[in-house]
């Protein structure tokens, strides 16, 4: 057994010795006091991740693509790839000391010198993987008071690298950070984020608007307390800052006068605040799992889902009083007297906005779904789109007008509900009527959710409408009388489909601007009837509608729409519109 591996329960653990990492300008100490001993909870979970099992993804990756190449063409050749960096850094310091390519030529196969397809792990037992001391650097006289930096070993140089964030560190690899040509960009996605950037200038933009006067204690456990970096940087609590409560990350990373903020309160050590970075979602230690960092308790809750985890900071489950509720929506919850209904059954937040490709050399694929967008810009300018995954004959085109369909169809809606519900509201100023009170509550209370999902009427389009026409419908019992339809169309109208041709399926738009018996149906050039879209009473909006002509020949297809108002017989409309299929 190797004097550095130590046997507990049927695993391996590597201790922290006095290591002396070696180069010709440096030397460093290390602890020798083992982390399990202390630390066993998070030694338990790196041994269930994949930091602790490294060897055997590279032994794979050098068998399938370097094939017939030596360990330095690895390291130093025209397509060098540095798997010692990244897979296990602190390899170098083992046997007393090797460079990158001795440690590939040491801890992987090789016939003749050259690596083969049947190349596979060596020395298994002295390989380090991703430990302990790949991510912090410990040092010698480690105490409760002399605590380890965060600080990734780079080893090329056999020295630690001082780290300000957990993202820069885990950007190192899963970035562009140390090698720009990398295709593990998971990092550059998240800067592209919301969750990488604009959190601490959107947090003082709401300390300076709606706390001026207020102190840090006010923000996080007063009467109307807003806990910002539970949701904005959790992992600002507890992290290299020190600040071990909200207050403190508060007082720390925002600007007061006299201890309390201003008008002009703005982001102070703007080089350490976190925004939401990788170890906000992911536990460091076993980062395969999904885990909330709860800045109240400073510990990792593992979650059911992804929904779950969204639904912390995107929905009610973390704080019941929140205005931002996406997760509720999807969720098809917190309605009241609306049946559940889902857009997409099954969907969930990630399916949407972590869209993942196959393609090598593709952003959808290098950023793994960390920019969070449903449309993705590639190398080569075009846009990909995360809806095509489950809608095969959608492009990226086609997906931003059912968007933008729905987007519309919610703002006519909404503008409607808030004039119904204002009037309602006015109406009941010094009536004690417990009936209509009721009504009137329910209606803004599904106004309100409606709008608090955030997505304009995207997430859940189904149930964010039935929301509003809830909300419009109980005003409506409480005035009696029918309010101007503000933003809705002015006319009937049937517009081209998109795309057109189409393969196999196509976005048709229409609008009515009462509420009319429809049929939207579709013809063949026989003028059978393949498709019958649309058959039923819809109220007055602008409507959007995918025909997938599934088994349908090549050939020219007609799509007509039939409406009557239900209110007016006599305002009636019919048109018809071509469309072509090719296969």
């Amino acid at each position: 057994m190797d004097k550095n591996t130590y046997f507990r329960g049927g695993a391996c653990f590597f201790l922290l010795p006095i290591v002396f990492i070696l180069s010709p300008t440096h030397l460093r100490a290390q602890s020798a006091l083992p982390c399990y001993a202390c630390h066993s909870g998070e030694n338990d979970n790196w041994l269930l991740g994949r930091h602790a099992n490294t060897q055997k993804d590279v032994a794979g990756e050098i068998a399938a693509n370097w094939q017939g190449q030596t360990p330095d063409s690895v390291i130093h050749g025209s397509a060098a790839e540095n798997c010692v960096a990244c897979h296990s850094p602190l390899a170098v310091t083992t046997n007393g000391g090797m460079t990158e390519t001795q440690v590939m030529g040491h801890y992987f196969t090789t016939t003749g010198g050259f690596y083969t397809d049947s190349t596979q792990a060596a020395d298994t037992a002295n390989w380090p993987h991703v430990g302990c001391n790949t991510c912090h650097d410990v040092p010698s006289n480690h105490t409760s008071h002399v605590l380890p930096t965060l600080a990734i070993f780079n080893s090329t140089t056999a020295q630690y690298d001082s780290m300000p964030t957990t993202a820069t560190l885990c950007g190192q690899c899963h970035g562009t950070l140390r090698f720009a040509e990398t295709d593990h960009r998971i990092f550059d996605a998240w800067k592209l984020s919301r969750h990488g950037h604009r959190g601490q200038s959107d947090v003082a933009g709401e300390l300076a608007g709606s706390w001026a006067g207020k102190t840090p204690n006010d923000v996080i456990n007063g009467p109307d307390a807003e806990n910002c970096v539970a949701c904005h940087a959790p992992t600002a609590v507890g992290q290299k800052s020190g600040d071990t409560t909200e207050v403190m990350v508060l007082s720390r990373f925002f600007t007061t006068s006299g201890g309390q903020f201003t008008a002009g309160t703005a982001p102070s050590d703007t080089a350490h605040w976190p925004d939401v970075s990788c170890t906000a979602c992911h536990d460091p230690h076993r980062p395969d799992t999904l885990s909330y960092y709860n800045t109240s308790t400073r510990t990792y809750q593992v979650m059911a889902s992804s929904n779950q985890l969204c639904g912390q900071c995107h929905g009610n489950l973390r704080f019941a009083g929140t205005d931002h509720l996406s997760y509720n929506v999807e969720e098809a919850i917190g309605g009241v007297g609306v049946a559940a209904q889902a857009t997409m059954p099954g969907a969930g937040c990630t399916d949407c906005h972590m869209h993942k490709g196959e393609t090598d050399g593709t952003n959808s694929l290098m950023y793994k779904g960390h920019s969070w967008s449903i449309f993705i810009h590639e190398p080569d300018s075009s846009t990909t789109a995360s809806c095509t995954s489950c809608h095969a004959g959608m492009n990226a085109d086609s997906s931003k007008t059912v968007i933008a369909g729905w987007k519309a169809e919610f703002a006519s809606t909404d503008s409607l509900a808030q004039l119904r519900v204002a009037s309602a509201d006015s109406a009941l100023q010094g009536i004690t009527d417990s009936v209509r009170q009721a009504y009137l509550a329910e209606a803004k209370s599904n106004l309100s959710l409606a709008e608090s999902d955030e997505s304009g009427g995207f997430h859940n389009h189904k149930y964010s409408m039935a929301l509003l026409n809830d909300a419009i419908a109980k005003s409506a019992l409480i005035t009696g009388v029918t309010m101007p339809q503000a933003n809705l169309p002015l006319r009937f109208a049937l517009h081209q489909n998109y795309p057109n041709p189409f393969n196999p399926s196509t976005i048709i738009r229409y609008e009515i601007p009462l509420e009319s018996r429809v049929a939207l149906k579709v013809y063949n050039v026989l003028g059978q009837t393949v498709a019958i879209l649309r058959e039923n009473v819809e109220s007055a909006g602008y409507k959007i509608v995918e025909w997938t002509a599934a088994g349908m020949p090549s050939g020219i297809y007609f799509c007509q729409l039939q409406a009557t108002s239900t209110s007016h017989p006599v305002k009636a409309y019919s048109q018809v519109m071509k469309m072509l299929l090719i296969r």
